[in-house]
């Protein structure tokens, strides 16, 4: 790794406050583009171009990456190249033009109505661990939170009293959601609960040594009780969030709601849900239509 790119990770830590996990992706879309720079001989990164940049594109493709996975790398550089313009060690950016690989849009996998139910209902609440887990669940669900803001949530993020969740989302950016008041009766009942688990500090959700919970926790209490329900479909913590967008479009919410409530800074990010409700609405003409 050049100091370069050392220091741009510290920017990306330290000023633009992302995660841990996306700083590692940029380090391995970095790594891949340097290797590039090495097998062309390529020493000076103020002589790149056009030309150079379509050729890695090429590079990505023979070493076997998906079109999506191309279009983030791409992406990656283009973050890297306007770090290096803002410190004026080049002058523009060579990769502004350079077009990824069109990818074929995935819709995301969601539960339908009556499935999250059956997740829900199928967690007792006889015991601390089992009204976490269903705290957490119904949480996700409820307010769509990520799993990395569901871990990282304290106690001083909830307002009970008038049904609201302050949550720290991507950037370091706080938004604050609505709670149902179902959700909000299984939370009191945790908070009961709670001491059990001696908590070490303000977390709201912790293991049974007092702990913070951590993100792969979450996803294994599910996939526990997604394996009890034998639910044909991979369910992940994500899963739950895509679900509480899908059910809220569904239902009529407007779509600038929905996005504010996600968090997500760009409205194309959330349209991903209108494509979902769209396909669902052509099953639905094509089973149900007389002349379909």
């Amino acid at each position: 790794m050049t100091e370069l790119t050392q220091n741009f990770l510290k920017y990306l830590r330290y000023e633009k406050g992302f995660s841990n996990h996306t700083i590692k992706s940029y380090k391995e879309d970095l790594e891949n583009f340097f290797e590039f720079l090495k097998n062309e001989k390529i020493e000076d990164i103020k002589s790149l171009n056009y030309s150079v940049l379509t050729g890695y594109i090429t590079f990505l493709g023979k070493k076997g990456f998906k079109a999506s996975t191309v279009e983030r790398k791409i992406a990656s550089l283009k973050t890297f190249f306007n770090y290096l313009v803002k410190k004026k060690f080049i002058s523009k950016n060579p990769a502004e033009l350079i077009s990824s690989p069109k990818k074929q849009k995935r819709l995301p996998s969601v539960l339908e109505v009556g499935e999250i139910f059956d997740l829900i209902n199928i967690i007792p609440e006889d015991s601390p661990f089992s009204v976490r887990n269903k705290a957490m669940i119904m949480l996700l669900y409820a307010s769509g939170l990520r799993v990395s803001e569901l871990t990282g949530l304290n106690l001083g993020d909830l307002d009970l009293k008038n049904g609201l969740v302050r949550i720290l989302g991507k950037g370091k950016k706080y938004r604050i959601v609505p709670v149902g008041n179902k959700t909000k009766a299984i939370l009191y009942k945790y908070f009961l609960y709670r001491r059990e688990f001696q908590p070490r500090g303000e977390a709201l959700f912790v293991t049974k040594s007092g702990k913070r919970i951590q993100d792969r926790m979450v996803r294994y209490i599910i996939n526990v009780y997604i394996n009890e329900l034998a639910i044909q479909k991979k369910v992940s913590p994500h899963t739950l969030r895509h679900t509480f967008a899908t059910h809220l479009l569904d239902n009529g919410a407007n779509i600038r709601v929905i996005q504010e409530m996600l968090g997500h800074s760009s409205l194309s990010t959330t349209q991903i849900y209108t494509h979902l409700s769209i396909e669902k609405l052509k099953k639905a003409y094509q089973e149900f239509h007389p002349h379909a």
